[in-house]
């Protein structure tokens, strides 16, 4: 993430003072892509959690409707 937040100003500087040189534009795509790599890994770790969460709360559900028919049947009692 702070990848992200420092590749766009060194590339804006990069624009703004005109002669950069081959090395220094290595240099930036080199963050840039870093940048890019760091936000596809965090976007594989979103979904990742976000697959636990939705597994947790499938369970939760059946275990809310499972106490349920539970507490209906001895209610029936």
């Amino acid at each position: 993430m702070k990848l992200i937040k420092l590749a766009a100003p060194l590339m804006a500087f990069a624009l703004v003072t005109g002669c950069a040189s081959t090395s220094e534009l290595n240099e930036v795509r080199s963050l840039a892509q870093q940048a890019m790599d760091a936000a596809d890994q965090a976007s594989q770790d979103a979904n990742s959690a976000m697959n636990g969460a939705n597994n947790a709360q499938a369970c939760c559900q059946s275990n809310k409707a499972r106490i349920n028919r539970a507490f209906e049947d001895s209610m029936r009692k």
